[in-house]
């Protein structure tokens, strides 16, 4: 217990040596644990990044944690129906299906920390990070949904009851190709505002909502026409999340060239905005709301997402 600290204590510290307080509140009230952190303590362990991840609560309030119990990933995750798989009695398939973590190898936490920082929270303001972010931060090697045919596929980074989940915490991290960094830099900022929208601390934006008529969708020949940029993506809450996933996976650049011979129904953004595509400016309009509510509402670039990309 000597290299253990009370989560209070640290919180204290840290804030004193490190930063200054970036609630408006202040931290004096703090006298206990709060139940909403469980057990766990600060610092976990005693790796040179283990200091960076005290100075985070210290700042933000939020838990990173790479030890951590079932009970943190999987309790009332998607409504308390998704578990910890079992497997039948030779441990080799699964019987129930559902999700699966595989603990990081700690040698490898402080490059996953880097990823984290450069590729996600960096793209956000410091205070809404502070108003924002989770309970807790989970550092897994990988998080799967595991069919019953044993069949696993990966769903990280993932968003859960109160915490974000992240992968990679192990030696494939430093092998891995621009399609996966792209791919995690778009998919932790996606899982990010789509659980901010669905908590209720990020609004759809009314001016977005309001260029398109989700009454009428046409058919799926239609729906660039009418500004839905997925066929499938109709309504207020699914159109929205089509666009943030859009602007976030893909560069200004890729919008703005030419669409080609891609059939309407393609996922492929390429051409987003041609004319001969967007034939109502539809898109476009939609494309620019949305870019102005998340700058001019909570000071982010949305499209510097998108655009931070790996070719």
């Amino acid at each position: 217990m000597k290299n253990k600290i009370n989560i209070i204590t640290t919180l204290a510290l840290a804030a004193a040596a490190l930063f200054a307080c970036s609630k408006e509140e202040t931290i004096d009230h703090y006298t206990g644990p709060e139940n909403v952190y469980g057990d766990h303590t600060l610092p976990q362990g005693n790796h040179d990044y283990d200091a960076d991840i005290v100075a985070f609560y210290g700042k933000y309030n939020t838990l990173i944690l790479y030890k951590y119990v079932p009970h943190d990933i999987y309790w009332n995750v998607t409504s308390n129906v998704v578990r910890p798989v079992t497997y039948d009695t030779l441990g080799n398939i699964a019987i129930n299906g559902g999700h699966l973590d595989t603990p990081v190898d700690e040698a490898y936490v402080g490059e996953q920390l880097r990823l984290i920082r450069e590729k996600f929270l960096s793209h956000y303001p410091e205070d809404f990070l502070v108003r924002m972010l989770p309970k807790k931060i989970l550092l897994v090697r990988s998080f799967v949904s595991l069919a019953t045919t044993g069949v696993a596929t990966n769903v990280a980074p993932f968003s859960g009851y109160d915490y974000l989940l992240f992968p990679y915490g192990g030696p494939e991290i430093t092998t891995l190709t621009p399609a996966q960094v792209n791919d995690f830099k778009a998919r932790a900022s996606d899982v990010f505002i789509r659980r901010l929208v669905n908590n209720g601390k990020i609004e759809r934006d009314p001016l977005f909502l309001s260029i398109s008529n989700y009454s009428s969708t046409g058919t799926t020949a239609e729906r660039p026409a009418k500004g839905f940029i997925t066929p499938s993506a109709t309504t207020p809450a699914t159109d929205w999340e089509a666009y943030v996933n859009a602007i976030v996976t893909t560069p200004y650049a890729t919008f703005v060239a030419p669409r080609g011979s891609l059939p309407v129904t393609s996922l492929d953004r390429t051409g987003m905005f041609d004319p001969a595509y967007d034939t109502g400016g539809l898109i476009r309009k939609k494309y620019d709301a949305m870019i102005a509510y998340f700058e001019d509402v909570h000071g982010i670039d949305l499209q510097a997402i998108g655009d931070d990309f790996i070719e």
